[in-house]
């Protein structure tokens, strides 16, 4: 197996996918009043300053720690946004789904930036 380190362009890339995802967060988290908001803005403004400054990984990794997920994932999460429909069968929240599918891009972008590279 070979060790793979990521170049700076990609690092770039993966910085610029994390702020593209804040930017599609941002809104759902103001409306739905999320206590994390401020987190997400404070680390959209690190993420443009470090593509415009420069980083080191010291950098990458902060920024990534820095951005919390809005869902508590402990035991037994899911239940907690899951409703019964009309028909008794469950399923999510529509304002769940519309968090998750913004979330979950940044939850993945903020954890490529914690990786040095793969084998």
């Amino acid at each position: 197996m070979t060790e793979y380190r990521y170049t700076e362009a990609e690092r770039i890339q993966q910085l610029q996918l994390l702020e593209q995802g804040l930017v599609a967060l941002l809104p759902v988290s103001m409306q739905l009043g999320l206590a994390q908001t401020p987190h997400y803005q404070e680390a959209l403004c690190q993420a443009r300053f470090l593509m415009e400054t420069g980083f080191t990984q010291t950098d990458l990794t902060r920024l990534s720690r820095s951005v919390p997920d809005a869902v508590s994932r402990g035991r037994d999460w899911e239940s907690q946004y899951l409703i019964q429909k009309p028909d008794g069968s469950w399923g999510w929240q529509e304002w769940f789904l519309e968090l998750e599918s913004r979330l979950a891009p940044v939850m993945k972008s903020a954890e490529a930036l914690r990786m040095l590279g793969y084998y």
